[in-house]
């Protein structure tokens, strides 16, 4: 058991505020807090997620794309759905690409889901859970008592 409520927030160093602004707000995020310097610049823009759950931006990035995937540091942020197949029409209404297709094929672990990366190229994954997935399954053998699950990746 944690002593911590849950996550707070995740924090990313952008290149172009507006830019990123836009494009959280079209993921359904919006901007409900600003910060500014002394000077009356931006230093955190705060988007909700929940009233618990936040994303901060700083502005005032090198101007470099995010670390890849092979990368140590944050791999990717993950936002859950009920409905892979609404959501992915509407990211293409919106102009956001997909960075994998859309398929109906389910991955390892159960779920469907799909990649887009926002502007300054970090990696978003759409996840829609399964109920039968295997964090789930997982889950509900450690809640009865059971040691926590390993598996491993199919070649």
């Amino acid at each position: 058991m944690s002593v911590f409520s849950g996550l707070g927030h995740v924090a990313f160093r952008v290149n172009d505020l507006d830019a990123s602004l836009k494009f959280y707000e079209k993921l359904g995020y919006p901007e409900f807090l600003r910060l500014n310097n002394d000077d009356g610049k931006p230093w955190i823009a705060y988007l909700r997620i929940t009233d618990e759950l936040y994303l901060e931006l700083f502005p005032g990035g090198n101007g470099e794309k995010a670390a890849g995937p092979d990368r140590t540091g944050v791999h990717h942020l993950s936002l859950a759905c009920t409905d892979l197949g609404k959501v992915v029409a509407y990211l293409e209404a919106e102009g956001i690409e997909l960075q994998t297709p859309y398929t109906d094929k389910r991955g390892v672990d159960g779920n469907r889901g799909v990649w887009i990366h926002d502007p300054d190229g970090n990696r978003i994954e759409i996840m829609e859970m399964s109920p039968d997935c295997i964090q789930y399954a997982a889950l509900k053998d450690v809640a009865a008592g059971k040691p926590p699950h390993s598996l491993h990746k199919p070649l």
